[in-house]
């Protein structure tokens, strides 16, 4: 069974839970109403933190995350960068300076013994920026950062991170990042697979800027 499925179940278990409290409720009032707080509470947790962890991402076979368009921008070293997260959310611009943009990802894996579970690693897509490829520049010039995905009130990641004894389980961290040259009319995918992210050009334009970039 796959951790989506075990969250569905527990949240789905809970809210049977807060029926038969209510059914108690009706016959007895003090039992009733404590059995009430204590799987309303429970099944609210469960499904805020299931609501959390279902906005990463199975690190699993080969996948399309995102896609990137580029656009140039009135300025030098500015460019207007949408990403399509595919998701169902509606396409975001951005405006970025500098050279190169970058995705920024987070990760969750599962240690042993837990892992023999047979849970996949979660990864989630954190942050879009803008680099430059001048060191000088990189330090002093202007920067550019933006979050494109927000965790839930509680923030499941954030919470593994800052607690030592949970990461012996399941260690939260920063994954990898991707970047590639900002070009008038690139567009690109970005793609989740076993080893973590990757860039795949998807016309004429992106190919030359990653050929020019590598050579």
């Amino acid at each position: 069974m796959s951790l989506d499925h075990t969250l569905i179940l527990i949240s789905a278990g809970g809210v049977l839970l807060c029926m038969l409290a209510v059914l108690r409720l009706r016959k007895h009032l003090f039992s009733g109403a404590l059995a009430v707080i204590i799987t309303f509470g429970f099944t609210a947790g469960a499904v805020i933190v299931s609501k959390d962890v279902l906005s990463y991402r199975n690190l699993a076979d080969e996948t399309m995350v995102a896609r990137v368009f580029v656009g140039a921008h009135s300025e030098a070293q500015q460019y207007l960068v949408s990403v399509d997260t595919l998701n169902g959310e509606p396409l975001q611009s951005y405006l970025l300076m500098g050279d190169q943009w970058q995705i920024d990802s987070r990760v969750m894996r599962w240690q042993l013994p837990a892992a023999r579970l047979g849970f996949d690693n979660l990864y989630r897509l954190e942050r879009l920026l803008g680099r430059y490829a001048d060191i000088e520049n990189e330090r002093n010039a202007p920067r550019t950062i933006y979050l494109i995905s927000l965790s839930e009130p509680f923030d499941v990641w954030a919470w593994l991170r800052s607690n030592s004894v949970l990461n012996e389980w399941l260690e939260a961290n920063f994954g990898n990042a991707v970047f590639a040259p900002m070009v008038d009319g690139a567009q690109y995918s970005v793609y989740l697979g076993r080893s973590g992210l990757f860039i795949r050009a998807e016309n004429p334009i992106a190919v030359k800027a990653l050929r020019n970039w590598s050579a």
